[in-house]
């Protein structure tokens, strides 16, 4: 037994007290005492109980008392207790627990199974905190774990998953950190305009083998599209782009779950801007007019497309702030981290430009919506360099929109 006033004394040890003890008060003192004190409770004024009878109760009530004082330790012990026994292991399917200091410890009374990251951030860890952003709770759900980044929106962790091989340097471009250099002759229709869909209807026009009923190609003719391609008149273009979908880090996953405005204002605050839907289309396709940033045929490993879409629990975002969330687009996500997918590069060295999650850009059409998907996500979506997304509106999330940020064009003129 611990000694008297320890403070360490643990729930195993109050247990062994109690299982030990009580049979031995109850049996002895109270339960004889009460009935030697009042001789006519028992048998209608029955004289006092002889000793074989009080020996014999006493061996009852000791028996059952021991019994109650189990099972009440047994509830007691198995309660989650910082240094006791029975504290619940968590197992996680992809993703590390989030061990960096501002998330470090467990509110075990949430009912959402949350960590307050509230405390000094590290010099070192996710690049959403070294721009300053507050990360409001770390959830540990089935598959992943994902940190609620400024209230509203949500990335899965991957702190402590190893790290990804870096892509191959690249001559200075004139672009700031962690940016492409975008350079060249964006195709245009027959017009010469760009806010039209007869691009990308010529290239339907060289599809070999469409997916029905999906309406998806799987292989393009190289040979056809160099033809129409040939016809086509171009606009110079030169920009900067992310490398990564935001927060734009090798390794990383997305940042999710954010609106059109709330896309530009992350952008904003780097200094950068959306990028529109016409440079994402020729940061992907280049010059040559892929249909797909890797080449001409759809490829599952190139890319990660083609997964079976798990649809929201109703609810989910609906706020969007809630351990409902959280638990709703753990469900659902199939995303991949930054960088992951080595030949899901465009002929600029863009990363992960088709598939995964979809990226809001700005449209370049003087009507609808002026909020555009680009690039499609993990499932059986459209997954291209032309195609868009065009009937969302402002308030619309998922848990697959995403975004990259551009700026104008680099600050020299080095070969890219």
């Amino acid at each position: 037994m611990p000694a008297p006033g320890d403070k360490n004394v643990t729930p195993s040890a109050t247990c062994s007290a109690v299982v030990l003890w009580a049979p031995r008060i109850f049996g002895r003192f109270l339960i004889p005492g009460a009935w030697n004190f009042f001789p006519g409770a028992w048998n209608g004024g029955a004289p006092r109980l002889d000793r074989r009878a009080r020996d014999g109760a006493r061996r009852w009530v000791s028996a059952v008392v021991v019994v109650a004082s189990v099972g009440a330790c047994a509830c007691a012990c198995a309660s989650p207790t910082p240094e006791g026994p029975g504290r619940e292991t968590v197992q996680r399917k992809a993703v590390p627990v989030d061990t960096s200091p501002p998330d470090a410890s467990l509110d075990t009374g949430s009912p959402d199974a949350s960590l307050d990251a509230s405390g000094p951030e590290p010099p070192h860890g996710p690049r959403l905190l070294e721009l300053g952003y507050h990360v409001d709770k770390i959830y540990r759900e089935r598959h992943y774990t994902w940190r609620q980044v400024a209230t509203l929106h949500w990335q899965a962790v991957a702190d402590e998953l190893p790290p990804l091989p870096a892509p191959p340097t690249t001559k200075a471009s004139g672009c700031a950190p962690g940016m492409v250099r975008v350079e060249g002759g964006l195709l245009l229709d027959e017009r010469g305009h760009d806010d039209t869909d007869r691009v990308l209807e010529a290239q339907d026009r060289t599809c070999e083998r469409w997916r029905v009923p999906k309406r998806v190609c799987e292989s393009f003719s190289e040979a056809m599209w160099s033809a129409v391609r040939d016809t086509l008149p171009r606009r110079p273009m030169r920009f900067c782009m992310d490398r990564y979908e935001y927060p734009n880090r090798l390794g990383e996953y997305p940042l999710v779950v954010t609106t059109f405005s709330e896309s530009e204002a992350f952008c904003k605050k780097e200094g950068k801007r959306l990028c529109t839907e016409s440079e994402w289309t020729f940061a992907c396709e280049g010059e040559e007019g892929r249909p797909y940033p890797y080449g001409y045929t759809r490829d599952a490993t190139a890319c990660p497309i083609d997964r079976p879409r798990v649809e929201p629990p109703e609810g989910t975002f609906a706020p969007r702030t809630t351990g409902h969330t959280a638990r709703g687009i753990d469900a659902m996500w199939q995303g991949e981290r930054a960088g992951a997918f080595a030949r899901c590069t465009s002929p600029f060295g863009v990363a992960d430009m088709t598939g995964n999650v979809d990226e809001w850009t700005r449209s370049t059409r003087a009507w609808g919506y002026r909020m555009i998907l680009k690039g499609g996500h993990w499932s059986f979506v459209r997954a291209r360099c032309r195609p868009q997304t065009r009937g969302h509106g402002p308030l619309y999330v998922n848990v697959e929109t995403g975004f990259r940020c551009c700026t104008d064009g680099p600050t020299d003129t080095a070969d890219p």
